[in-house]
């Protein structure tokens, strides 16, 4: 029996990971919280001596944790050494493509990663990387997903919703053309199964759906489906006004909570018109190889059952 332990597991991947692993009969999981809430083992990424406690008696660790550079990169390095100090054999961490930056085309395992000093969620990913790899004393496997969506997810989700729902959103034109690489959670959790039973360790390999689409085709997918109406076109040069324009706003928005909220809903953070542009694709061939893992979920699957989340969620509201 593997017992495995989940940190950020009262979050959106790592509470699928651990409700996919409780139900793999080789598996024991355990699930790590900053607080300990419920049944949970109180794992606090900023507290390393307090870490042995919570790696008692594990053999696997499943580390989806992520917040600001300390939690990240400080957190990530301090956990590595944790785990290998208490013999837990595998770690496996939940990276990202966006460790890649702005490379475009097919981006493989073996692309130029950013530097691991920008301080941005790139760098501090890329960062915690090299911590993996620096850390001699455990077997670590790298995951990198792209876009990750499904039940629970709040950013390509619910939000995106929200925005469409505003009736300030809509599709960009070629500034929305850029390749939208979405996998679902469920798959993102199944790529954790096939890390943890692989017969070798070491590496880095990309999660990534079966399907890739533009963002365009995102927006209108998901408005149609929660019956909003047909989006309009907006110009790329209005979402580069709005975008400047929000900046004063969210500065505002964070000593006044709710100020020009529903404005905002319409202007896209300058990051996201970059993502929204990019034409990138993240193969999955070395994950199909080397852990005998491929996606299984379309959008049309992951679309219905995002969207009947969303449902369940505004009657509950």
């Amino acid at each position: 029996m593997n017992t495995v332990l989940i940190t950020g597991a009262a979050g959106f991947v790592g509470g699928h990971v651990l409700h996919r692993l409780s139900n793999e009969p080789t598996m024991f999981a355990i699930a790590a919280t900053r607080d300990g809430r419920g049944n949970s083992r109180k794992l606090d990424l900023r507290d390393p001596k307090a870490m042995q406690a919570a790696l008692v008696g594990v053999t696997a660790l499943v580390h989806c944790a992520v917040g600001d550079r300390s939690v990240t990169v400080d957190g990530t390095r301090a956990l590595l050494r944790a785990a290998a100090k208490a013999g837990v054999r595998r770690f496996i961490h939940i990276s990202s493509v966006a460790v890649y930056g702005l490379t475009t085309g097919a981006v493989g395992e073996d692309a130029p990663l950013v530097s691991s000093a920008s301080n941005d969620y790139a760098g501090w990913k890329a960062a915690a990387e090299a911590a993996c790899l620096a850390e001699a004393g455990i077997e670590t496997i790298r995951l990198r997903p792209t876009i990750v969506y499904g039940p629970g997810g709040t950013l390509w989700v619910s939000q995106m919703a929200r925005r469409i729902r505003s009736g300030r959103w809509g599709v960009f034109g070629v500034g929305g053309e850029g390749t939208c690489n979405l996998v679902h959670v469920s798959d993102v959790a199944s790529a954790v199964v096939a890390a943890l039973n692989a017969p070798t360790a070491g590496g880095a390999f990309n999660v990534n759906g079966p399907e890739a689409i533009t963002w365009n085709e995102w927006f209108c997918r998901l408005a149609a489906d929660i019956g909003a109406p047909p989006l309009r076109e907006i110009s790329p040069r209005t979402l580069h006004a709005r975008s400047l324009a929000s900046l004063p706003l969210k500065a505002l928005s964070r000593v006044k909570p709710g100020v020009a909220a529903d404005w905002l809903l319409g202007a896209p953070a300058s990051s996201e018109l970059i993502l929204f542009a990019l034409a990138a694709t993240y193969p999955t061939d070395t994950a199909r190889a080397v852990l005998g893992w491929s996606p299984a979920v379309t959008i049309d699957e992951g679309l219905a059952d995002s969207v009947a989340w969303l449902r369940q969620e505004r009657l509950a509201a």
